[in-house]
């Protein structure tokens, strides 16, 4: 396609931003007036300091940076992120060396997959990090009960040591790849490098809609809630879970929210478990994922999405139609980033949390810790007065949850990004959305494929992290097509 001479991004997210910084260094954009709209003023003060959305999809103190994919298009591009998160992107603690523990229940991980296995989803994880990881499956460590995964955590267990390869159980493996990244840090920095490279004209303000050619062939910009008339070129919506509204596609992407939970540590026991080498904690079974400590030593939890609880319950042959969808309907999203039915306060920080759904997320949350870091595994709190194993482990298992926060979701039904072209619209709407739960660890490269791909893969660098293994450009826009039966 032709350069346009002028783009519009709608939402300064992780898609948006991320494309607006790859557009500012791509030569071919030279020439090109760029302007990025969103309605968080990210930068009160002055244009050297940036503030991200407390409110946010993106705001998050800590996030995981894994490269342990179950599919492999991804797995590759996870790795290539991280070798920028491990540079650049991650300097000035914005990105942290942790190692992953990945599990569920089923039969052993080196088996083949069995039916009705959650860990059927770890297992082709494994398979593909086995081949992607220096050394092989040698360099990844297989734990194989939950005794074995109790006693890395540095618990003693009065559970069986072994268990049958067939035995169904709580197996996984530890990686080393991985790490977490300072969400709202990234955002941050991201924005004053767009800004110290002066290619981008920012614009404050919420977009109300599209603007069409006469006769609907083209798109011309967008018109702003104050009647602003915003033109280029080429718009690139990237707004979240405002993407399918502004589309009036409702089906485009469901939009959930969850709750995350932090519970905060001394520094002496955030020192501890860092001398223990902790790793971050994924229970693929219970849905459940915690991260920590972050810089402020604090522990948090959180669930998969509800199309990522789907997708590891695909992968076990179960039929996922006993779950209920927190979708939310256009008019209940209105106020993205302020909680939908929940009460907020202007930071995300949930007020009611006595909420039949927030019990239930909080409880989840318990039992997960109470199975990996509670004395006797699932005795849970009652043992604390006959056996204490582990002192600092089994006190943050029972410890009271210090925060909560709100986290939202845009995922498509098959968990992959749409990084296409509107098919209605020529050239001139792209759409950059589903980034789901997790988008944010490929930041440092998803704007550098939505220029390859509104370029037509036009002047293109291979991967310089295993380019043998990396998904071609078409792989990619197969993967990331616009779902055009959607319009029909």
């Amino acid at each position: 396609m032709a350069i346009p001479d002028s783009v519009l991004i709608i939402g300064s997210g992780v898609f948006g931003l991320s494309t607006a910084y790859a557009m500012s260094r791509d030569a071919n954009f030279a020439s090109t007036n760029i302007t990025l709209v969103d309605r968080w003023n990210f930068e009160p003060s002055s244009a050297i300091g940036s503030v991200h959305n407390p409110t946010a999809a993106h705001a998050d103190t800590s996030r995981v940076i894994r490269r342990d994919y179950p599919y492999g298009p991804y797995a590759s591009l996870a790795c290539e992120a991280r070798s920028r998160w491990k540079a650049e992107f991650g300097e000035d603690k914005r990105y942290v060396e942790q190692r992953l523990l990945f599990a569920a229940e089923g039969s052993s991980v080196v088996l083949p997959k069995q039916q009705l296995e959650t860990i059927n989803y770890i297992k082709d994880a494994y398979s593909i990090s086995s081949r992607i990881t220096p050394g092989g499956k040698a360099a990844l460590k297989v734990l194989d009960s939950l005794a074995e995964i109790r006693s890395e955590l540095g618990i003693p267990s009065h559970l069986p040591a072994e268990q049958d390869d067939q035995t169904n159980t709580l197996r996984g493996y530890i990686s080393d790849d991985c790490g977490w990244a300072d969400a709202g840090a990234s955002i941050e920095w991201l924005r004053q490098e767009v800004i110290r490279l002066g290619r981008v004209d920012f614009h404050t303000g919420e977009v109300e809609s599209l603007v069409f050619s006469t006769g609907n062939q083209q798109v011309q910009g967008v018109k702003l809630t104050d009647g602003t008339i915003l033109q280029a070129d080429l718009t690139v919506v990237a707004a979240g879970s405002q993407s399918p509204t502004l589309l009036n596609i409702p089906d485009l992407c469901e939009v959930s929210s969850d709750v995350v939970a932090y519970i905060q540590l001394s520094q002496d026991e955030a020192d501890e478990l860092r001398r223990r080498n902790w790793p971050l904690l994924v229970n693929a079974h219970r849905g459940v994922f915690a991260v920590g400590p972050d810089h402020e030593n604090c522990f948090k939890l959180g669930h998969f999405s509800r199309q990522g609880m789907i997708d590891v319950l695909h992968s076990a042959g179960i039929e996922s139609s006993q779950l209920v969808s927190d979708a939310k309907k256009p008019e209940d999203i209105a106020n993205y980033g302020y909680g939908g039915q929940l009460q907020l306060s202007e930071n995300g920080d949930v007020l009611d949390v006595e909420s039949d759904k927030m019990l239930k997320t909080l409880a989840d949350y318990r039992i997960f810790l109470l199975e990996l870091l509670g004395p006797c595994a699932l005795d849970g709190i009652n043992a604390l007065d006959q056996t204490v194993e582990d002192r600092v482990l089994n006190s943050i298992a029972i410890r009271p949850f210090t925060r909560l926060r709100k986290c939202w979701y845009t995922d498509t039904p098959s968990l992959d990004f749409i990084l296409d072209y509107h098919p209605s619209y020529g050239k001139s709407l792209f759409v950059a959305t589903g980034g789901g739960d997790h988008a944010f660890k490929f930041l440092p490269i998803l704007g550098e494929k939505v220029v390859a791909l509104t370029l037509d893969g036009r002047a293109v660098e291979p991967p310089k992290v295993a380019p043998e293994m990396s998904p071609s450009l078409e792989e990619l826009r197969k993967l990331w097509r616009f779902p055009a039966e959607l319009l029909q």
